[in-house]
């Protein structure tokens, strides 16, 4: 997997070839053919256990806490997933816009998985009377996106030369805001509806 990623990251996915990988990892090509049909398997399964598996142990681990900790913690795991794989983020990215079919079944098999544990906690929460009842694959989906905009601005459109974000303050901002909007309260009370 780890030669994978190294020569995905240098030659893009075309660029790169499973005699490539086979030879980065130190095993016959025909190895690589025993666990994945095609190369675009090979490549799904590099982001699959970042995206999805990654996103379900959080869930485990806060299990039971506030609603604070959850999300900090989800946020927190997502952009350390992230950090830790900008090669792989960078490259999934540019190769979905030249191979719709690696996008399709990155979005069915992977986002929308991770997406589905998301919109379950929110559903959960909305049953228990804690959340108002709103749509959870929008409020997931607004979530990756206050998310992923700071990725995008960091890696992307290198705006850290222009307002550099602290990580964790950026993780309690966007839990804030998710959890309870931007208006500021009434002394005591809630926002009228």
């Amino acid at each position: 997997m780890d030669a994978a990623i190294k020569v995905f990251s240098r030659k893009g996915f075309n660029g790169t070839t499973t005699k490539e990988i086979a030879r980065e990892a130190g095993v016959a090509e025909g190895t690589i053919f025993r666990y994945f049909k095609t190369k675009k398997d090979l490549f799904l399964s590099l982001v699959s256990p970042y995206v999805v598996q990654s996103l379900a142990d959080t869930l485990d681990e806060v299990s039971g806490e506030n609603d604070e900790t959850v999300f900090r913690a989800i946020l927190r795991n997502r952009l350390q997933i992230i950090n830790d794989n900008i090669d792989l983020v960078k490259l999934l990215i540019a190769e979905s816009q030249f191979h719709p079919e690696l996008r399709d079944q990155f979005v069915s098999k992977i986002v929308m998985e991770a997406a589905g544990l998301l919109e379950r906690y929110i559903s959960q929460r909305i049953k228990d009377g804690e959340y108002k009842d709103i749509e959870p694959p929008v409020a997931a989906r607004a979530l990756a996106g206050m998310t992923g905009i700071f990725v995008l601005w960091r890696e992307y459109l290198a705006g850290d030369k222009y307002i550099a974000f602290e990580e964790e303050g950026v993780i309690d901002t966007i839990t804030d805001i998710f959890l309870n909007g931007i208006r500021k309260r009434p002394e005591g009370g809630s926002i009228k509806e």
